[in-house]
């Protein structure tokens, strides 16, 4: 029987490709704007956090508790943010540090901090049972 976190997951990639193939058959490409900059974040946040945070917002443990699912959303939010600022304003400076470098440290401390504090929440929990 599939698990109630497949489903989700399954209907997330789903909604994830549906919004590439409107991206793709409305024929948006890099000369037209922003758009296809925004079906970039929207496909990916579909696919890698769709499931996660529609489980998260009603609450539902499943595989994997709430909290640990709100953690990585947060992260998956910075790291999307983080890379259209990388894209939009990379070349920019902010006291001749490039906005580009800003980011990737941006990402690099978010991806170190989420796995430390998923180390530390982890071994908490072997420890309490």
């Amino acid at each position: 029987m599939v698990s109630r976190d497949t489903s989700v997951h399954l209907a997330a990639l789903l909604l994830g490709f549906v919004a590439l193939s409107l991206v793709d058959n409305y024929s948006i490409g890099p000369e037209t704007g922003a758009t296809p900059i925004v079906g970039f974040v929207l496909f990916y946040g579909l696919v890698l956090g769709g499931a996660h945070l529609y489980l998260a917002v009603r609450g539902e443990d499943g595989m994997i508790p709430v909290q640990a699912r709100w953690r990585y959303v947060t992260m998956l939010a910075v790291l999307l943010g983080a890379s259209l600022v990388i894209f939009y304003a990379g070349e920019r400076t902010v006291a001749s540090v490039s906005l580009g470098t800003i980011g990737l440290v941006v990402i690099l401390l978010t991806v170190v901090s989420y796995v430390v504090t998923e180390s530390i929440a982890g071994y908490r929990s072997s420890r309490s049972a």
